[in-house]
């Protein structure tokens, strides 16, 4: 499948194209290159979600090549590429918007909703997970673009997250659809942060829960 920078998509037998690991090197070179490593990696796993309603939920970087001389991803295997129940996209779109509001209460529910927590969690560690969402609303919704590079407020989240894992009674197994996506999500943030990219990533969520 080829995913056009308009957000169109066509399927080919054959693509060709640079590994998805190099778009460091060419984000450094142009700034076209630059905007078009933030817009095709992340933002197509949005689209995915949000617009598309299917989504390819294996993050293995070699699946995907870049052609730089048109902008377009090229996805290589389909093997993992599955339909997302309207009911997991619905709490995604909810947790997101509530992110995007600024509001530090609503996640709470949406974190249920979509399997992520227990509400055996949320009773134990109820002031762990409001530090979580604080801190994760507030370091992304500062001005300007997102710098996935800056890792600053990693350990601190872990220091909460690992208090949560410790305790047997709060675990928790969320649904197969959310592990999917989550697994796509968090795979292509990964790869974010192997880019050092810098995207306007709250305009790009908000623009994809508008669709």
């Amino acid at each position: 499948m080829i995913v056009n920078p308009d957000g169109r998509f066509w399927v080919a037998c054959v693509g060709r194209g640079r590994k998805a690991g190099n778009f460091q090197l060419e984000a450094r070179k142009t700034e076209r290159a630059i905007r078009l490593s933030h817009d095709r990696t992340l933002g197509l796993a949005l689209r995915e979600l949000f617009a598309f309603g299917l989504m390819q939920t294996d993050p293995n970087f070699a699946n995907y090549r870049w052609q730089a001389d048109t902008g377009r991803i090229v996805l290589l295997d389909f093997g993992a590429a599955r339909s997302v129940p309207v009911q997991t996209v619905e709490a995604y779109r909810r947790l997101l918007r509530a992110g995007l509001a600024g509001d530090h209460l609503a996640p709470c529910t949406a974190l249920i909703e979509a399997g992520f927590i227990s509400m055996a969690a949320l009773h134990r560690h109820r002031q762990a997970i409001d530090e979580i969402i604080k801190m994760t609303i507030t370091h992304v919704g500062k001005p300007g673009p997102f710098d996935f590079a800056d890792r600053s407020f990693v350990e601190p989240l872990l220091r909460h997250i690992e208090v949560i894992a410790a305790d047997r009674a709060a675990w928790h197994v969320p649904p197969a659809d959310t592990l999917f996506v989550q697994r796509k999500v968090s795979g292509m943030a990964l790869l974010a942060v192997r880019m050092q990219a810098r995207m306007p990533l709250g305009e790009m969520v908000s623009e994809v829960l508008s669709t």
